[in-house]
């Protein structure tokens, strides 16, 4: 066993800041998790998504909405699109919140781990610890917990049945420094959260008090207001002002402008077939239209293809390419005119 590679995960589940967050307990909180390098080892080693039959173990998660009743409000709960096909969902949480979303917390993990290390950590019910998102080293976003239910995460039940909970990969030392890969993509996962939730503005302020009591606006709360810990570490800790800021003009462009975020944009009135230019970077192609589909892959900007069919679903349009890929965003698109 490499002893090195498996000492940055027992930092991991010995100092990070998702220690017993389903009790709600100090007590309990403060109890360091007894886990050694040989029981990691048998967790992780060996571990390869690109070989495990993941999709066996992974429970059914949706991008489709969920409407559920809260204190007499109905509430239709959605999950990221920008996972992708990075899920796998933990036993570690509590089915259906009991508030609605409308507060963010952000954590470190204490380690530059990728999505799949981490989620096969919170996979094991010993450790009684979970988060709705992650944010891994390379940026790539996955999810462990559907935002319908309350992640076992921030040492604070009333904390995490009303927030969404992000762990982002971060150096292992202090001041636990995220890549900036993972810092963008933390981002853009916090905007289309808000977007999602309604959350029409995100507020930040340096007073703990403030942040529990979600005073004046506040709905950014960070583990340490509830725990003796230094998550999110003084890297992220230091720039939520700033996360607040640049979240809230993603979310003010994408009014102004649709972008970003999966968002409608009928199609023009023509007949088909017709054809369109891909005009974002890297656009995905789903199975059938809808953001619940897999992806089936992935087109790249300036690229042209025949649309032989529309739909709409979740108010976005929706169509078919000729090539019989799957079913593309048409607001990641632009008509050629002939």
């Amino acid at each position: 066993m490499k002893r090195n590679k498996f000492g940055k995960v027992v930092i991991l589940l010995l100092c990070m800041c998702l220690l017993a967050g389903c009790a709600g307990n100090k007590a309990q909180i403060e109890e360091d998790i007894d886990v050694t390098d040989e029981e990691i080892a048998e967790v992780i080693d060996g571990y390869d998504p690109e070989v495990d039959d993941l999709e066996a173990e992974r429970d059914d998660a949706t991008l489709a909405g969920t409407v559920f009743s809260i204190n007499g409000e109905n509430i239709n709960f959605t999950n990221s699109s920008l996972i992708a096909s990075n899920y796998r969902i933990s036993p570690n949480k509590t089915v259906t919140r009991n508030h609605k979303i409308d507060t963010i917390t952000i954590h470190m993990a204490k380690g530059q781990f990728t999505f799949w290390v981490l989620a096969e950590v919170y996979a094991q019910t010993k450790y009684q610890a979970s988060a709705n998102y992650i944010v891994d080293k390379d940026g790539v976003i996955g999810m462990c917990v559907e935002e319908r239910d309350r992640s076992w995460c921030s040492s604070n039940a009333p904390n995490d049945h009303r927030a969404i909970t992000i762990v982002v990969a971060s150096d292992p030392s202090a001041p636990y420094k995220v890549n900036d890969v993972a810092y963008e993509s933390l981002i853009k996962l916090v905007a289309d959260v808000c977007a999602r939730n309604d959350i029409k503005k995100l507020v930040w302020t340096t007073d703990s008090a403030s942040r529990i009591a979600h005073a004046n606006g506040a709905n950014m709360t960070v583990h340490r207001d509830f725990a003796q810990t230094d998550c999110p570490g003084d890297y992220l800790y230091d720039r939520m002002g700033e996360i607040a800021q640049r979240v809230n003009a993603m979310m003010a462009e994408m009014t102004e402008k649709p972008a970003g975020i999966p968002t409608s944009k009928p199609a023009e009135k023509t007949d088909l077939p017709y054809m369109v230019k891909i005009t974002k970077r890297s656009a995905e192609v789903r199975r059938s239209p809808g953001l619940q589909y897999a992806v089936a892959t992935t087109v790249k900007r300036d690229e042209v293809y025949t649309i032989t069919e529309e739909k709409t679903k979740d108010s976005i349009t929706w169509g078919k390419l000729k090539n019989g890929t799957g079913w593309i965003n048409l607001a990641d698109t632009e008509k050629v005119k002939k």
